[in-house]
């Protein structure tokens, strides 16, 4: 099958050449007279693009040059978002002819910027890169946006997550087009575990600042301060001088969670910290943080995190040398 690989100024070095990697390993474990995938390297105009590092990234072709093609492939743009996102129209037609004549699309993290401006991702599932979800959100209000999982794929479009989510997609692109044995033998040689579904376990929660409602921001403050103590939300308002339906309003408003998911989330944020960082027991950990059941607090960081406490401070924990 024919496979572009279609890179951008700004893009990310790692993602290409991983790609480039493991469609090459599919190509010799399949041990086929001819390539399972042949790839050809193409770019805007056909120039070679420089790399969010700097690296100077060889390019074969023209984007217009490929008539048709069976899947395309563009690499993220992690750090250079911003900057490269103003050229990301250039590339909306002849994304949106490729997808037409039968092509499947996939990106790399915040590539799925690059095929949202193309319309692509209009009432589709996708996904992105956790940490621009909002941005994402904020922009492209028509889709189906879900930065919980690792992986979407809807009607021929595919996105994924983070960085480390390229290797996801690679082997999701060898089992979907070749077989799931190729796969596995692919990850296994690579040294990487089975497809993840979800990107929730990663996520480091950033709550908004900078909304302009001091008022609100005072609030704010204080509960980073006392998280941990027992709170009710009609006294808290009250505290801070609000009518209890404006101040969940407005808070709502300013921060884009309700009172009580923000202190959960200040709560899990350091529950997360302590699980990685100490050898407190939950129960400890749980009164800790302002809770008083650990059955209650472990099945509530299970449905927003993605993991149970245990298994989250195996996979995080920080290791004594």
């Amino acid at each position: 099958m024919h496979v572009t690989l279609l890179l951008a100024d700004q893009c990310s070095a790692a993602s290409a050449n991983i790609a480039l990697e493991v469609l090459s390993a599919a190509n010799q474990f399949a041990a086929t007279d001819a390539p399972l995938f042949e790839v050809v390297i193409a770019s805007l105009d056909g120039a070679n693009v420089t790399s969010q590092a700097g690296q100077v990234l060889q390019v074969q072709q023209a984007m217009d040059a490929i008539g048709h093609t069976d899947l395309v492939l563009v690499p993220g743009f992690l750090f250079t978002l911003r900057q490269a996102l103003p050229a990301f129209p250039a590339y909306a037609d002849w994304l949106n002819r490729q997808h037409a004549q039968g092509a499947v699309v996939a990106s790399m993290c915040t590539a799925a910027f690059m095929l949202a401006e193309a319309g692509l991702l209009d009432a589709r599932r996708a996904t992105t890169h956790w940490a621009f979800a909002e941005f994402f959100r904020r922009r492209y209000g028509q889709v189906l946006l879900d930065e919980g999982q690792i992986l979407c794929e809807d009607d021929r479009v595919i996105t994924s997550g983070g960085a480390s989510a390229a290797m996801d997609l690679l082997l999701h692109v060898v089992r979907r087009f070749a077989s799931l044995e190729l796969a596995q033998q692919c990850g296994k040689y690579l040294l990487v575990d089975a497809v993840r579904s979800e990107q929730s376990v990663y996520v480091m929660w950033s709550l908004p600042k900078s909304h302009g409602d001091t008022d609100i921001l005072r609030v704010q403050q204080w509960l980073e301060e006392h998280f941990a103590e027992p709170l009710l939300i009609d006294d808290l308002a009250q505290q801070f001088g609000f009518g209890v339906r404006n101040f969940k309003r407005r808070f709502k408003e300013a921060t884009g969670y309700t009172p009580i998911a923000y202190l959960q989330t200040l709560r899990l944020e350091k529950a997360k910290h302590l699980l990685e960082s100490t050898r407190m027991s939950l129960d400890s950990i749980t009164y800790k943080v302002g809770y008083e059941d650990s059955n209650s607090f472990r099945r509530l960081f299970q449905q927003r995190v993605g993991l149970l406490p245990a298994a989250y401070r195996k996979r995080f924990q920080v290791r004594a040398s």
